[in-house]
């Protein structure tokens, strides 16, 4: 995925995407992994928030989860904020830290997709603050902030969910005791 103008027009990226036909939006998504641009991701994420049938879904976290543009984070990020894609947040979470592209200056979103989603976002949002913290250096202020607002949550959550928190404390720790 480039950066520049839209590589291909909404009509037809959108058309070849809509397909119901698992193997055309294959096709076209491997397409546009060499075509594509990163003006192009608010239209691709648009009709995935559309897909219902979960081989469609992966096939498009998939290939989310292999842009390498710098760029991505923000917008993934504003996708993850949209309401409109409240349903697909787990794949596009998925997509986040498959990428391993640097997540770092949202990491409170992860956070705050951590405590107030269900579980099994939960457990994406997990791996993509962990990941980054091992990854990459992370703003010290960030990480107490992440820690403060994970600790004040544990009341409120179920008890499944309070011992993944508890896990995730743990996991920020030492990166807080280095800082």
């Amino acid at each position: 995925m480039t950066s520049g103008k839209p590589s291909i027009t909404s009509a037809e990226l959108l058309y070849q995407l809509k397909s119901q036909d698992p193997a055309v939006v294959s096709k076209a998504l491997k397409k546009l992994e060499t075509v594509a641009n990163i003006n192009d991701l608010p239209s691709i994420v648009s009709v995935m928030a559309n897909v219902t049938e979960a081989k469609l879904l992966k096939e498009f976290t998939d290939f989310l989860s292999r842009i390498r543009s710098s760029k991505a984070p923000a917008l993934m990020a504003r996708f993850l904020a949209d309401p409109a894609n409240t349903r697909i947040r787990i794949d596009l979470v998925r997509a986040c830290w498959e990428s391993n592209l640097d997540y770092s200056p949202h990491l409170l979103l992860f956070a705050r997709l951590f405590i107030a989603e269900d579980f099994l976002l939960a457990v994406e949002a997990f791996s993509v603050i962990e990941n980054t913290c091992l990854e990459r250096p992370v703003n010290l202020t960030v990480l107490i902030e992440i820690s403060d607002l994970i600790k004040n949550s544990i009341p409120d959550q179920p008890e499944t969910r309070q011992k993944l928190t508890i896990e995730l404390l743990q996991v920020l720790e030492p990166f807080i005791a280095k800082g």
